[in-house]
């Protein structure tokens, strides 16, 4: 697992078929929604680690996955900083989170993904997921939101499914 700082997620994503914006924007495709779930409704809900491990079962196959915390403070009552940063500490990440918002894992690091996923939804922040298979990224991604709900995106979706 590695942790990314903003320049180093602009250069993974355009290295992996997603176009740049202005300075370090990556510009996420305009997909459909194929799923959408809501994990909590105003608090933590004690559902957050299911709802994790299930946006992991449902993303496609992957190589590699890039988690980019986008922003976090929102429901800042609700924070639990010493939790997060554990366990970033426990990786060996020292920077803060606003030094380096982005996760890197390989393909066999499914436990540290849903871990994190976890902390994203506990906390209440806004993440993208961006998963790379043959060295695309461009073909699907998840969306974390703070509002409590998660969201697979891609292009070939019909209508949403609903769930939650």
């Amino acid at each position: 697992m590695e942790f990314l700082e903003d320049n180093q997620i602009a250069e993974w994503a355009s290295e992996r078929a997603l176009p740049r914006g202005p300075g370090l924007e990556v510009v996420l495709p305009a997909f459909e929604t194929r799923y959408r779930s809501t994990y909590a409704d105003g608090r933590r809900s004690g559902r957050e680690a299911l709802s994790a491990a299930d946006l992991v079962a449902r993303l496609e196959a992957w190589d590699e996955c890039l988690v980019w915390i986008r922003s976090w403070g929102i429901w800042a009552s609700g924070e639990d900083w010493p939790e997060f940063y554990a366990w970033r500490g426990g990786l060996g990440e020292r920077r803060s989170l606003e030094k380096a918002p982005g996760h890197l894992f390989e393909r066999d690091e499914g436990q540290p993904l849903v871990e994190l996923l976890t902390l994203v939804m506990q906390n209440a922040w806004d993440a993208d997921v961006l998963c790379a298979r043959a060295g695309r990224a461009d073909r699907a991604f998840a969306r974390i939101s703070h509002d409590e709900w998660y969201e697979i995106r891609d292009a070939a979706s019909g209508m949403p499914e609903a769930a939650g």
